[in-house]
């Protein structure tokens, strides 16, 4: 079973995509933090991390930065989920190695179909 970590702050936008992931067999762990990201990082080991760039202590791109840098930074997939839309926050994301970049909302059926692409 492939484990994915959401990080969002949103309670009920976590909640949307946790229902929407689960159903489709993975297992879905949810951050609010950065700092809750960091040890459910440690403690879970994620298949793909779907990061929120605002959060209420930080920027989602600094974890993902952290992410990479790291000894299986390279094997997690990583998708970028927010409310920023600029070409600027876009580009920002993919030259951190972002695997993909939503804007919010999510259309249900894109964001699983990417999803299961990334986890193939």
């Amino acid at each position: 079973m492939k484990k994915i970590l959401v990080v969002e702050d949103e309670q009920d936008y976590a909640n949307i995509m946790t229902q929407l992931l689960e159903p489709e067999g993975y297992k879905v762990a949810v951050a609010g933090t950065l700092k809750e990201a960091v040890n459910l990082l440690e403690m879970i080991d994620p298949d793909l991390l779907i990061v929120d760039w605002n959060l209420p202590d930080g920027n989602g791109l600094e974890l993902v930065k952290a992410v990479r840098a790291g000894k299986k930074g390279k094997a997690v997939r990583i998708v970028m989920n927010t409310i920023r839309d600029s070409e600027a926050d876009q580009l920002s994301a993919y030259l951190e190695n972002v695997d993909f970049y939503f804007t919010k909302p999510i259309k249900p059926e894109i964001f699983l179909g990417k999803i299961k692409k990334l986890l193939e």
